[in-house]
């Protein structure tokens, strides 16, 4: 069974182990030192631990009497937490019925598209620029090297208004 006292600053109901007796602790809601009591020996200790406690009755009585210690014996039985709820189907919806096909009318001034147009073959050139692999990577080289000469005379000519200005 805890240790139960009052704060003697707040005058609050204080309950702690029986372990603690004797050692300084801090109340909860005021904040203060105290020194936990040392209880007095119980002369009904065996009858009480033979016989399971009653329940608490009436209105704030809820954590008076408590039975912590029954449960931290090595017999207390646990009880198993519920298993979790199996959420339900929902319901499908009924199937949708399409939309018969409307006309499309569009007017353009744009020509038929020509339906025989197919991708070049092999051999014949094609309208726009193709590069092969190779002339595209050389391209890539010499974009990066105009852009690194660029950024280099641009830091240059700063430097060169810097010190003259």
């Amino acid at each position: 069974m805890p240790i139960r006292f009052r704060c003697v600053y707040c005058d609050k109901l204080l309950g702690i182990a029986r372990r603690k007796a004797g050692a300084v602790v801090n109340c909860p809601q005021c904040g203060q030192p105290l020194i936990v009591p040392t209880p007095e020996p119980e002369p009904e200790a065996t009858a009480a631990a033979s016989k399971p406690a009653a329940p608490p009755s009436g209105p704030g009585k809820l954590f008076e009497q408590d039975d912590f210690d029954v449960l931290l014996e090595g017999d207390a039985t646990f009880r198993s937490p519920d298993p979790p709820p199996v959420p339900k189907r929902a319901k499908t919806p009924p199937p949708v019925k399409p939309l018969p096909p409307r006309p499309f009318l569009v007017e353009s001034n744009l020509p038929a598209p020509d339906t025989q147009a197919t991708a070049p073959r092999r051999g014949e050139r094609s309208a726009g620029l193709v590069l092969s692999s190779g002339k595209l990577i050389l391209a890539l080289v010499a974009v990066l090297i105009l852009m690194g000469l660029a950024f280099g005379g641009g830091v240059i000519v700063g430097r060169m208004l810097i010190t003259t200005g």
